[in-house]
């Protein structure tokens, strides 16, 4: 079976593969994929023993990166071809020893280019695919990954905003904590005590069991602290609590959820003066200079479990700096798996200022057409009674019109039946005088016939 089918794992051969070297020295970073809550990760590097006259571009290498568990088996499949036996386990337990201690380390390494090369596969492209996708120079992108330009903060902003995520990111390694403590706010935990609801209680027993959550980079400290809220049913349930360490009463807590530590004796006080320190996650109150811890659960009990501590005195107490949902803290490269053309992406802000405007415009609208409504009754009304005058005026004008045109065909008739009539009658005036003339000219000549024959 071949590496890639048995470790699901990406893999990545750096520098002259061609001759056989000796693996010397390994490098091991960590980092969280997804949310708040997300999947760990392990960046493992082997570096091989470097031949004569190679560069250090040569040098052999080879890059392991996936989830943690998958890694570190492969990780010590690849030490295990050492052939010096006494150096093949004292590697193992060297990388064992430094993968545990890696475990929660926030001051990591990573290069640039390693990851704008996780921001690209987590689309779901290659570099390639990516590059033809957002119109980016294919070369200069491969340069950038494989670590051979560095990138600067302006190229960075600009494949930031091809990848829709946060310039930081493709920079720097994500801020880290473990998830220290657990609590419950609804009812009892059994485990070595029994846990009131508010107290907090370990769950793990070693630090490489412990869960990690990425730290939003604003809330960062090197003192920040995260607990878990496990309560089902409750409105904080899985909510992830962030907090800085204290040691005294810090200022400006009232009303205010707070992580409380309380110093209670391990024993009865006959017998020990031990004592030990508590933890616990309520809303903070005073009144009547006593200090109360309540239960910020709105269905909570209010009989049994309103109060988690009543007129304590505090060892010390700080507020808790932000309360974040992991299930709604995603990476935007993580949930990007189309990349559309530049010029269709959209800033949610944008959209929501565009909606904003709109329905400001709708209500302006809807409010004129109140104020106007009888306004526009009438109009209405009087537009149509205009188009009915105007049609019956249409009607008559087409009546009148019809009846002038049956005179003018009467009288253009008449006209020419008169003048018919006085064509005839010239006619016959103009046959009569012929007549005339010619019956006048017969009877001058008969009587000069009568006269010569006398």
């Amino acid at each position: 079976m071949s590496d890639i089918q048995k470790y699901p794992i990406k893999e990545r051969q750096i520098g002259d593969w061609s001759n056989v070297a000796e693996l010397i020295d390994f490098k091991i970073v960590r980092t969280i994929k997804g949310g708040l809550l997300g999947t760990a990760m392990a960046d493992v590097l082997f570096i091989y023993k470097k031949k004569f006259n190679q560069s250090d571009v040569q040098q052999k290498r080879l890059h392991l990166y996936g989830e943690e568990g998958i890694v570190f088996k492969r990780s010590l499949d690849v030490i295990s071809r050492k052939k010096n036996s006494y150096q093949r386990h004292q590697m193992m337990d060297k990388f064992t020893d430094e993968f545990n201690l890696t475990k929660f380390t926030t001051n990591q390494t990573t290069s640039p280019g390693t990851l704008l090369g996780r921001a690209i596969e987590n689309t779901g492209y290659t570099a390639r695919q990516f590059a033809e996708k957002t119109g980016l120079k294919a070369p200069t992108l491969y340069h950038h990954v494989s670590g051979g330009r560095e990138i600067s903060r302006e190229i960075a902003m600009e494949y930031a905003d091809k990848l829709n995520c946060d310039p930081v990111d493709l920079m720097f390694d994500k801020k880290i904590c473990p998830v220290w403590a657990k609590v419950d706010l609804l009812k009892p935990t059994e485990l070595e005590d029994v846990y009131r609801p508010g107290r907090l209680f370990s769950y793990a027993i070693e630090d490489k069991d412990f869960e990690n959550v990425i730290v939003p980079r604003d809330l960062y400290r090197e003192d920040i602290k995260a607990i878990k809220i496990c309560a089902r049913g409750s409105m904080y349930d899985n909510k992830i609590a962030f907090y800085y360490r204290a040691e005294t009463k810090e200022d400006n807590i009232l009303n205010q959820l707070c992580v409380v530590g309380v110093e209670v004796p391990v024993g009865p006080a006959e017998f020990t003066n031990d004592t030990e320190t508590r933890y616990y996650f309520g809303l903070y109150e005073e009144v009547r200079g006593e200090c109360n811890l309540i239960n910020p659960d709105p269905y909570v009990d209010v009989y049994k479990n309103k109060f988690i501590l009543k007129n304590f005195e505090p060892q010390f107490i700080t507020p808790v700096a932000a309360l974040v949902n992991p299930d709604a803290v995603k990476d935007q490269t993580d949930l990007k798996k189309t990349i559309p053309h530049s010029a269709l992406f959209r800033k949610e802000e944008m959209l929501a200022a565009e909606l904003e405007k709109t329905k400001r415009l709708l209500r302006e609208k809807e409010k004129t057409e109140l104020d106007y409504g009888d306004v526009i009754k009438e109009t209405k009304a009087q537009a149509k009674k205009i188009a009915e005058e105007t049609k019956n005026i249409h009607d008559e004008f087409v009546k009148k019109e019809k009846q002038l045109q049956e005179e003018m065909k009467k009288i253009s008739e008449a006209i020419q039946k008169q003048m018919y009539e006085e064509k005839t009658k010239q006619k016959i005036n103009l046959f009569q005088k012929i007549a005339d003339k010619k019956s006048n000219l017969k009877l001058v000549g008969v009587g000069r016939k009568r006269w010569s024959g006398n």
